[in-house]
């Protein structure tokens, strides 16, 4: 395309290096598209007191339901001069994945595949299944490892915003960094059923497309056809590396045949390569985790 090259806004963090910077699996499900797509953009990390006042200076109305004003966000007036008050500036990852498939079509990677609306099915099915492992929504319980640490590695105003506004949202408006159990050998085998659970239906519904020919041998939902649920997957996976290498590496042997037995229940099944851990291996061999794009800032748009 002659346009510029997409602008991808993000939460901050202190992290490094700069792709470490990224830890949100909403914001996540964008830049890992972009880079399997091979798409050029620019980048700007927004710290969380300031995504609502850059948002709504261009126009963007408030979510209807959760937080008032959420990232990703890409800027590109070339193209979203017709999406939405403001015509400038997209939110909401699904809705981005669409714009960039129908911008791209010719990719290799397409987020939602053809026939679409059997990928629409797919990733509902993925989303599902990965919010039962990880949010308190849905009766995850991955939060009480991975909230405690999101503090920590934010700004100093990003911190003291999210803890605010988590603990003000929370039913006994407790601290975020409180969320987690005082042995998270606890939290750690809650969310061992879920992960199971997924990790079956992630082998099952593979080995279904790969038979009915949605794609060939490989490690994503629809074999070597990458799919916004193959994304998420990924992005919940680097979130658990934000919280640490080894809360990764945990997360990545459960129900693999390696995995120390102490953790392990009788029946359970085991895995030679977790299909978890084959997906990981895969996005990092294409190097679609460390891609970043170019900084830039666009400023508050003037009344």
């Amino acid at each position: 395309m002659s346009s510029p090259p997409l602008s991808l806004k993000r939460s901050t963090s202190w992290t490094s290096p700069q792709s470490s910077q990224s830890w949100s699996p909403n914001t996540l499900k964008t830049r890992l598209l972009l880079n399997a797509k091979a798409i050029p953009y620019t980048e700007q990390y927004v710290s969380y007191p300031d995504i609502a006042p850059l948002l709504t200076s261009y126009g963007v109305l408030p979510n209807e339901k959760g937080y008032t004003f959420t990232l990703p966000a890409i800027y590109h007036p070339e193209t979203v001069k017709d999406v939405g008050p403001g015509g400038q500036i997209m939110t909401e990852s699904t809705a981005i994945a669409h714009h960039l498939d129908s911008l791209y079509p010719s990719s290799a990677v397409q987020a939602f595949p053809e026939p679409k609306n059997e990928s629409t099915v797919l990733w509902k099915e993925a989303e599902h299944h990965l919010r039962a492992i990880v949010f308190q929504q849905e009766e995850g319980k991955g939060y009480r490892l991975l909230m405690p640490q999101i503090p920590l590695i934010l700004d100093d105003r990003g911190s003291e915003y999210f803890i605010r506004t988590r603990a003000e949202t929370h039913p006994q408006h407790i601290s975020p960094l409180q969320w987690g159990s005082p042995n998270p050998e606890n939290d750690w085998s809650a969310i061992r059923p879920a992960v199971l659970a997924y990790l079956k239906y992630h082998e099952s519904t593979r080995d279904a497309a790969v038979s009915a020919g949605r794609g060939g041998q490989g490690p994503f939902l629809w074999g070597d056809k990458v799919t916004m649920g193959d994304i998420y997957l990924v992005s919940v996976l680097v979130w658990f590396r934000s919280a640490g290498e080894e809360m990764l590496d945990r997360f990545l042997a459960i129900g693999e045949k390696d995995e120390p037995a102490g953790r392990k229940a009788e029946g359970e099944p085991v895995w030679e390569k977790s299909p978890v851990r084959a997906v990981w291996d895969a996005f990092g061999e294409k190097g679609w985790l460390e891609g970043v794009g170019e900084p830039r800032e666009i400023p508050l748009k003037s009344a």
